[in-house]
Formats: structure tokens, sequence, C-alpha cells
């Protein structure tokens, strides 16, 4: 079956894939994970929320993170959502090249970038880059 790009998917579609997984990964491995029931009880969830989990994806937060510690899958979900500063501001996007950043590094003066020096306008950098 072909992944899902998330970039491209809905809440929804991602809901609903990231349980995918998990049910795949605790089928998988069945001999160490057990059945529906027997992983439910193991992570401290009722049978029929687990099972709701699989078939739609819904459960909160604080029960997700219970089935991917129960799937031994918590340590490498923590990469999701590390955050490294040196390559946060190493990554370029095209509108960073503000008026601000160019001045900052004495790149250009205000009259060259917009050749108007009574220009009020505020160009904010994006600070969030898209994949």
């Amino acid at each position: 079956m072909k992944e899902l790009d998330f970039s491209l998917a809905s809440t929804e579609e991602i809901i609903k894939e990231l349980a995918r997984r998990a049910k795949q990964k605790r089928k998988q491995n069945m001999h160490h994970y057990g059945d529906q029931k027997s992983f439910a009880k193991h992570i401290g969830m009722s049978y029929r929320s687990y099972q709701q989990f699989e078939i739609n994806g819904k459960i909160t937060l604080e029960k997700f993170i219970d089935v991917l510690r129960g799937l031994d899958a918590l340590e490498e979900s923590e990469e999701l959502l590390k955050i490294n500063d040196e390559t946060l501001f190493d990554k370029k996007s095209p509108q960073e090249k503000t008026y601000s950043s160019l001045l900052f590094k004495k790149e250009i003066s205000k009259k060259e970038f917009d050749g108007n020096d009574d220009n009020n306008m505020v160009n904010i950098p994006y600070v969030f880059n898209q994949k």
C-alpha cells in the first residue's frame, strides 16, 4: 500500500493513516503485542476504545502516547518535534529576503531594496518552512 503524503492529506486522512500504521505494527508483531484486547489491557485502555482507535483513529493525545509507548515507538516519534536551532536558521526560504534581513547583513540599503525611502511596508520573514 502506498504511504500517505502528510503534506497533501487532510487532518482526517492523517488520523486514519496513523491508526492504520499502529494497527499494522501491532499485527505484524502479534506474538509480542498480542491481539487488540490484550494490547489494550497492556496500555491501560479499554478494549472498545482501542478497537475504535484502530477503526477511525479517534483518540486523545494522552492515549495516543500510550499506544506509541506500547508499540515501542515513542522514541522514534520524539524526532518529529525535535527542534535543532542551528538547522532552523540555516534553512532558506524565498520569503526570507526582506529589507531587515538584507540590511542586517549590510547587503543593501532601504532605497536599493524598494526604490522609495518613504515606503512604510513591513516585511516579516516566513519562519516555518514548508517541505
